[in-house]
């Protein structure tokens, strides 16, 4: 089946979901001393739970992946013969149409569902890798599907590759993407749009496809779908114009965008401690539309500052909290 593609599209998945998720099927419920042995109890958790499974292209929610899956059918239009992969913290490298269960694992550092346990200390981007290496181990939903991308590269080595990805992603993936591009007879068939920082200052950097916030004035939607809305008008320009899917050629254009487009809104707004944004989301009534993102937007309205990861880092650990409380509600302090 691989030996007729010639574009592999690799995003990043989403952490929202179209189902609840099991609480069993939580990273935080698996302890253990090693990646690897964590990555071999999680996963025998989710191949064995008993609750339905279905397509991950149909269980991500989102606009990050809503923009995702208009990507294949862009390629098609373009002459490109395209499949979709999902790079996912709790499954790993897995086929877009792979049938999964609703589950929660992150990259993000201090997340109660972080791949990194609490306490764990070391580089975060060398326990990414660890993680990432470990769950490819372990067998995937689809039997004989490739666990790692540098074997897309290997099956198909005249093919493109290009990932949407954010930066924990790219990190996790960083020796995988290296593998991949030698692989490749055209190296710059590797293409990773992603923001700029320091992982792209070593063996990705010719594959780097920069984005931005200054891009998204041009690209319109939220921050945490520009990636993914990069890599659309990537294809848009190469149906509409030709333009060659190529890291070269790609960075040179969306650089050029960069340098001439308006620096980024700045907004004036006080910054929190940690303890004043968690002191500001308990504060908050727990309605229907009690999410991170329209607390943060309540946050944010009011003048004050936090960044989105951090928020929403504690954000779920007020939320995790307040419903320990609630399913205890003797272990609540007394008022004296």
């Amino acid at each position: 089946m691989t030996s007729t593609i010639d574009l592999h599209i690799i995003a990043s998945c989403s952490d929202r979901k179209r189902a609840p998720v099991p609480s069993e099927l939580h990273l935080r419920t698996i302890q253990a001393e090693t990646p690897e042995s964590r990555a071999q109890h999680w996963c025998s958790s989710l191949y064995n739970h008993p609750h339905p499974t279905r397509p991950a292209l149909e269980l991500y929610a989102g606009d990050h992946w809503n923009v995702v899956l208009e990507l294949p059918a862009l390629a098609s239009q373009a002459g490109l013969r395209p499949q979709l992969w999902v790079a996912s913290a709790g499954y790993g490298l897995i086929p877009a149409d792979a049938a999964i269960r609703p589950y929660s694992a992150t990259f993000t550092r201090g997340h109660a569902d972080s791949v990194i346990p609490r306490g764990e200390s070391g580089p975060t981007s060398a326990l990414h890798q660890h993680w990432w290496k470990a769950l490819t181990r372990e067998p995937g939903p689809t039997p004989g599907a490739p666990r790692h991308i540098h074997q897309l590269a290997e099956t198909a080595p005249r093919a493109r590759l290009l990932v949407v990805a954010s930066s924990p992603y790219v990190a996790a993936l960083e020796q995988d993407l290296a593998l991949a591009a030698r692989a490749l007879r055209k190296p710059e068939y590797l293409l990773i749009v992603s923001k700029p920082g320091p992982l792209f200052r070593g063996v990705l950097e010719p594959h780097q496809v920069p984005s931005t916030s200054h891009l998204q004035p041009l690209l319109g939607g939220p921050l945490q779908s520009l990636h993914a809305r990069v890599a659309r008008d990537l294809l848009e320009r190469t149906r509409d114009a030709g333009a060659e899917v190529d890291a070269t050629h790609a960075r040179d254009y969306y650089e050029s965008l960069i340098r001439r487009s308006a620096p980024p809104v700045r907004y004036e707004r006080t910054p929190m401690t940690d303890d004043e944004v968690r002191r500001f989301i308990e504060r908050t009534p727990r309605t229907e539309k009690y999410l991170w993102s329209a607390t943060l937007k309540q946050l944010r309205d009011s003048g004050l500052a936090c960044e989105l990861k951090r928020f929403k880092r504690l954000f779920h650990e007020v939320q995790q909290r307040a419903d320990q409380q609630h399913q205890n509600p003797a272990a609540q302090p007394r008022p004296t």
